[in-house]
């Protein structure tokens, strides 16, 4: 009996349907999709064309890599790839020109997607019998466009028929006397009076808005086959425009949608592997067997080392590591972490008996967070440290904090909430203001007995509901910085503070509240992956946690020069070492 082959694009749809590939919902629903309109797309106008398919096929197989354990080999498409081009370029309308004008292919970290974006991009530069291409790679800022642009230059310096008939400049790729590839961001000088051929559209989560998809759409109307190709991984912002057109895409494919001129493929896990586990069992995202469904090339790259590693990282971690492995590697949209960081990595850095008296004439950098007069204010203290041990490890920083809040509130607060308000203050650990709002003559007067106590460098602090108390605090002679509660401003001091907990840098006294504050905390993301607190979102009060990384903050931008706290305070410090060594802390 003969044996037929099919072309790989076709044997990866059955060994899709028949369950021999591992894939999700929306993988399968894009194969069928496929299979059902070769029997119902005439009646629409539409029909296959398996040349035109095996011609760009074809085309990525003269192609060579440029990096990594391939570098000068040919590129090979993998079965999914050549799926995936398949439909790309195989489906025609009636007068002959392409279906698909808009594609968007979602999938995880490290699966060739930049390799097919240039590939794709080479292929309508030179073979696309499109009149004066016009070629964009297209992202937030010229220099992440140029990412997938670069990785074409490369290709063609590894591919020796195309370096006859392309030359590369620094910021464009030309073909003949009129076509060309560049590079496009939201910074680029010329966006406007264009005429694109072809878009690929690198990592579309990052986007905050369409605008960037809007200037190139806007200039695709002259163009008898234009083509957007979208390429992404999950992102955070479940709010922002590929989010919402991913919603577009699975609505296309499950059929509630109709769109003749839109292809979309998703590799993500399902739904069902998301739910929270039974008590013991372990989370159905964690097994490598389903991995497969986010990484079509597992095996090839990522390598499967690779993500047991990253997947280590997720189980002993948790927090933004866990969200950063579903996101990145098992290509789920995200937003905050359930915990951030888990209660034992604080536990670690709990030192008993610690207490700031221990610092006498340290220098350090306070956080003061204000937030409404009706709850909690915190005021933090970051002291540096050198040559100190803790658990055997070495200590970067010891950090304190004190809270106040109205007394009103604090019973309030007690009984309807069962926030343990009444009990912290009777134990000392929070300062109970009289009436129903903070009276900041309180924090006024402890912050000027702590600087008589330390030599305090500056304290950063909100300006949101700083009020009179920062003038009176800089009359003192306070050294008061303006610190806003941006990204720009929290992501870097966030991701340190999270790095020195997790590393056992940083040491802190029994402090209870500030211990149910860390477990309070919600992180946000924005499109390029830089965080900090959500007060919002985060189910209760995280304010230590913030004039923690405001003091974090302080100290990461300190520039000041001089002599040391030692050479200025002389026999205070040989003081304070003594001290340090009777009690122990040394």
């Amino acid at each position: 009996m003969k044996t037929i082959n099919l072309h790989p694009a076709l044997q990866y749809c059955q060994d899709v349907l028949s369950g021999k590939i591992v894939a999700g919902k929306y993988v399968k629903l894009a194969v069928q999709r496929h299979l059902d309109d070769l029997k119902t797309g005439p009646a629409r106008g539409l029909y296959f064309d398996v040349k035109a398919a095996q011609r760009v096929i074809d085309f990525f197989h003269i192609l060579h890599h440029h990096k990594g354990e391939w570098a000068g080999k040919p590129v090979v498409l993998e079965p999914w790839q050549q799926f995936y081009i398949w439909c790309l370029y195989g489906w025609k309308r009636a007068d002959c020109t392409r279906r698909f004008r808009s594609s968007y292919l979602a999938v995880a970290r490290k699966n060739g997607k930049t390799t097919l974006s240039a590939g794709k991009a080479l292929y309508a530069l030179i073979l696309d019998n499109e009149p004066g291409a016009q070629v964009y790679t297209v992202a937030t800022k010229e220099e992440q466009a140029r990412i997938a642009f670069d990785d074409a230059s490369f290709i063609i310096d590894k591919t020796p028929s195309l370096k006859k008939v392309v030359k590369v400049f620094t910021k464009s790729i030309t073909y003949q006397e009129n076509s060309f590839v560049k590079p496009l961001g939201s910074d680029s000088k010329r966006q406007d009076g264009f005429d694109p051929s072809y878009a690929v559209v690198d990592e579309y989560h990052a986007h905050p808005d369409a605008s960037m998809l809007d200037v190139i759409e806007s200039g695709t109307g002259a163009r008898r086959q234009p083509m957007i190709d979208i390429i992404t991984t999950a992102g955070y912002n479940q709010q922002g425009p590929c989010f919402k057109l991913e919603r577009v895409i699975k609505e296309i494919l499950e059929g509630k949608k109709q769109d003749d001129s839109q292809f979309g493929m998703i590799f993500a896990l399902d739904e069902e592997d998301l739910v929270d586990p039974k008590e013991g069992e372990r989370p159905a995202w964690e097994n490598p067997e389903i991995w497969v469904k986010a990484n079509p090339n597992l095996g090839i790259s990522p390598k499967l080392s690779f993500m047991m590693d990253r997947l280590k990282k997720a189980q002993n971690e948790g927090g933004e590591k866990e969200v950063d492995f579903k996101t990145k590697n098992l290509n789920v949209w995200t937003q905050a972490a359930k915990t951030w960081i888990q209660d034992s990595f604080w536990l670690a850095c709990t030192k008993n008996g610690l207490k700031p008296e221990y610092f006498i004439g340290r220098k350090c950098f306070g956080g003061l967070d204000l937030a409404s007069r009706v709850d909690i204010a915190s005021l933090s203290l970051l002291f540096p440290l050198e040559n100190y041990f803790h658990n055997g490890k070495p200590v970067k920083f010891a950090r304190f904090g004190w809270y106040f809040v109205p007394e009103d509130s604090a019973r309030r607060r007690s009984t309807a909430d069962k926030v343990s308000y009444l009990e912290w203050i009777k134990d000392g650990w929070i300062f109970g203001t009289p009436g129903n709002v903070t009276d900041y003559s309180f924090i006024k007067a402890r912050v000027q007995d702590l600087a008589a106590m330390f030599d305090i460098v500056s304290i950063g602090y909100d300006p949101w509901n700083s009020s009179q108390l920062v003038i009176d605090l800089t009359e003192e002679g306070a050294t008061m910085s303006e610190f806003r509660q941006g990204f720009a401003s929290l992501s870097t001091p966030t991701k340190e503070y999270e790095k020195l907990i997790l590393g056992g840098e940083l040491i802190t006294s029994e402090d209870p509240v500030i211990r149910w504050m860390l477990g309070n905390v919600a992180i946000r993301r924005d499109p390029a992956g830089n965080i900090k607190p959500d007060k919002e979102k985060s189910q209760e009060k995280i304010d230590g946690i913030v004039s923690d990384i405001i003091a974090l903050g302080e100290y990461l931008s300190d520039d000041s020069e001089g002599e040391s706290v030692y050479e200025s305070r002389g026999i205070i410090g040989i003081s304070v070492f003594l001290f340090w060594f009777i009690l122990g802390i040394l």
